[in-house]
């Protein structure tokens, strides 16, 4: 019952965020143009969709934001009555993160909060809270799992890499000067999961059961290859394999998109894939 209240608090809180990035984003986009320096804004699709399209006022972003916070700092409150001052080891770490995410994405480290609030601390908040104590295991689970999120977004700022740098968009990916080193990065955060888990069967923190999560590698090369070939060829069209997942969903878009979609479906699979065998992998050490 607890562990469902903290996923409605952390779905609230991660609409607020959402939101709140939204504004900030729509706000200094439009100082740029009073001050003359753009002449228009230049959002990806999708970005305050309902702003522009007049669903929505910016005072009705405010008072959304406003009520969503709000509702998480309730539930906040509801599991400090409850275990007392220890939960803030968690809670004021996310607050700071999440108020934060909108300055500190401009420097780059979006990528970075994201790892941060929804592995390490979702894992240890959550788990706390269904248990009352913190647990070594699930906060080295939650390290390989907040790597892959973050191969996500790295491999959609991959994808982005031309039309980020041509609006001077800053994100690791960029940060990287070139798409061969970003390239490199990633697969350095992709195989660094499973070294992770790896090293903690090794040092016997995990059970050897964990091990099963190298089921998905096959899906993690075959990322990394397409996004080789992306590098070198933008344009050059991947063959499905078994191997990339499930990318049945390429074929609800345009034809000119699919080679697009595809590369980010594979990384999306990668994700499911390799979580789905974590739980896996807890469910057979608890029983065995």
């Amino acid at each position: 019952f607890y562990g469902l209240i903290a996923l409605m608090g952390i779905v609230i809180l991660h609409l607020a965020t959402n939101i709140f990035d939204d504004i900030i984003d729509y706000l200094r986009e439009k100082k740029l143009i009073d001050k003359g320096v753009k002449k228009d804004f230049n959002f990806q699709k999708g970005k305050c969709f309902c702003l522009f399209n007049s669903q929505l006022a910016l005072k009705d972003y405010y008072i959304a934001t406003i009520i969503l916070f709000f509702l998480s700092f309730l539930i906040a409150l509801f599991f400090l009555k409850i275990y007392g001052i220890k939960l803030l080891i968690i809670i004021i770490p996310t607050i700071i993160l999440c108020l934060l995410y909108p300055v500190l994405g401009c420097l780059g480290l979006g990528e970075v909060i994201v790892a941060v609030i929804f592995s390490p601390l979702l894992y240890s908040g959550v788990f706390y809270i269904m248990t009352g104590s913190y647990s070594l295991k699930i906060l080295l689970l939650s390290i390989s799992t907040g790597l892959l999120s973050v191969a996500v977004l790295h491999n959609h700022m991959l994808l982005d890499f031309s039309y980020d740098t041509k609006n001077r968009k800053i994100t690791i990916c960029r940060l990287c000067k070139t798409q061969k080193r970003a390239l490199y990065l990633l697969g350095i955060i992709v195989f660094g999961a499973y070294l992770n888990i790896f090293v903690s069967v090794l040092m016997h923190i995990l059970d050897y059961y964990y091990f099963i999560v190298f089921l998905s590698l096959p899906c993690a090369v075959s990322l990394y290859n397409v996004m080789t070939i992306h590098v070198k060829n933008p344009n050059q069209q991947i063959k499905r394999t078994i191997f990339m997942g499930n990318t049945s969903g390429v074929n609800k878009v345009p034809e000119e998109q699919q080679n697009f979609i595809l590369k980010f479906i594979i990384v999306r699979n990668l994700l499911v894939s390799f979580t789905a065998l974590l739980c896996i992998a807890i469910i057979l050490s608890e029983i065995f």
